[in-house]
């Protein structure tokens, strides 16, 4: 193993304690292409390894990359991809965007409704790319029971993020409210094939 791959299955051991030194060895010695060719790999650490330095560096094209990999037979490596995944969401939000949604949550930990329902509204018209936030309007439209809006903003952004299984729980969950218990059951089975670590224990029983 050369000095460089030792180097990434080093800070990824050593991943809780790494902070932002990573970013600088990835970005430095690794392009996005390299880290996606050892995504590949025979060996499983470095397979997980590439993943989470992509979660570090990568852009929205290494998350639709990466969607698949929330697939994989390797669990492990599902997990990596699902925190992946989340990690390019949040670095590749600008700072009016990460501004503006905590806002929102804190009018939702206030019960502020319909401040929530205007300020989203406006997220999802100025970031309609970004899938969280779609899901931050599903949030809200669930706590106000505008389930009819949850399901159509659920079914958007499926259409364009198909491995956004987060979006299918959420989607199984407004039609289990709606007591549709049959398409809420499919809903939630969808998401356990896009991303089989994903557990529905705790919503309902549908067997």
């Amino acid at each position: 193993m050369n000095t460089r791959l030792s180097t990434l299955i080093s800070f990824y051991r050593q991943r809780s304690h790494c902070g932002d030194s990573v970013k600088q060895f990835v970005s430095r010695d690794y392009s996005a292409w390299t880290l996606r060719r050892l995504v590949y790999s025979r060996d499983p650490e470095i397979r997980c390894a590439a993943v989470w330095a992509l979660g570090s560096v990568g852009h929205h094209s290494e998350y639709r990359f990466l969607g698949p990999f929330l697939r994989d037979s390797d669990a492990s490596l599902r997990l990596e991809t699902d925190l992946a995944r989340e990690q390019i969401l949040l670095r590749i939000r600008s700072d009016w965007h990460c501004q503006f949604a905590q806002q929102i949550e804190e009018s939702m930990a206030d019960s502020h409704w319909k401040s929530a329902n205007r300020m989203v509204d406006r997220l999802v018209a100025k970031h309609a790319e970004h899938p969280q936030s779609w899901l931050l309007r599903v949030s809200v439209r669930m706590c106000t029971s505008q389930l009819l809006g949850a399901i159509e903003d659920c079914r958007h952004l499926l259409s364009f993020d198909r491995d956004c299984y987060r979006a299918c729980v959420f989607l199984g969950q407004s039609y289990w409210w709606m007591q549709r218990l049959e398409v809420a059951k499919e809903c939630f089975e969808e998401a356990k094939r896009i991303y089989p670590n994903w557990s529905a224990s705790g919503i309902g029983s549908f067997s």
